[in-house]
């Protein structure tokens, strides 16, 4: 008899952790179930709101990175030198996260930044020199906004855990423009994400901060 309440038991268990969109367990499986190419979609869109936290603590005017040039004229290289105006600040890199679609990574706005600027920096250059003089010209880390000095989790997915995607999707105010990933919304409600992403209000959504709901018309007079 006890084998039978065991038999019977097992499946009520089962089907209660499937269905009940509160268990974290059940976002964590679809998460690490997720096709490669949607988990590299999840990947870059949590560098993108990871760097995007990260830097708004930082001073906007702070230099990330730089452009610098060498030139051989006569068969000797020059040493690098600074190309003016040709740097990459925070408030670039900000900029680039918010405007640029598809969610760009920390890494991808300063390989977006080089592409053009590099090239840029070494015409300038051939324009002042006598012709045929080679010159070189790359970008440069800021030594504070190297790749190995910044938040790993902006740049390396191999830090990431399943409740880091759990947890910066509960943070948002609803799902950002281009959300790849619609079927976790129900998911996430009973876990605390807000309206935005289609969740009932929450109690705590309707008492003002710092004291109880209030009277819609003031309360009672004496």
């Amino acid at each position: 008899m006890r084998s039978l309440r065991v038999a019977v038991l097992v499946p009520l268990v089962v089907g209660c952790s499937i269905v009940d969109p509160g268990d974290r367990a059940e976002l964590r499986h679809q998460i690490a179930t997720m096709p490669r190419d949607k988990m590299t979609d999840m990947e870059r869109w949590f560098m993108h709101e990871r760097a995007k936290e990260w830097l708004e603590a930082k001073d906007k005017n702070d230099q990330v990175g730089k452009v610098v040039c060498r030139d051989n004229e006569g068969g000797l290289w020059s040493g690098w030198y600074d190309r003016p105006n040709k740097v990459l600040t925070v408030s670039d890199v900000v900029n680039c996260l918010v405007k640029k679609p598809n969610f760009p990574t920390y890494l991808f706005c300063a390989d977006e930044f080089a592409s053009w600027v590099v090239p840029d920096a070494k015409r300038e250059i051939e324009k002042l020199l006598p012709e045929f003089t080679d010159v070189e010209c790359k970008y440069v880390w800021d030594f504070r906004y190297e790749p190995e000095k910044v938040d790993p989790k902006m740049v390396d997915p191999a830090t990431h855990t399943a409740d880091d995607y759990i947890d910066a999707m509960i943070a948002l105010p609803g799902p950002p423009p281009g959300w790849a990933f619609p079927q976790f919304a129900p998911l996430l409600c009973p876990l605390g994400a807000g309206p935005g992403w289609g969740c009932p209000p929450r109690p705590s959504d309707s008492i003002p901060a710092g004291g109880e709901p209030t009277s819609p018309t003031g309360g009672d007079r004496p």
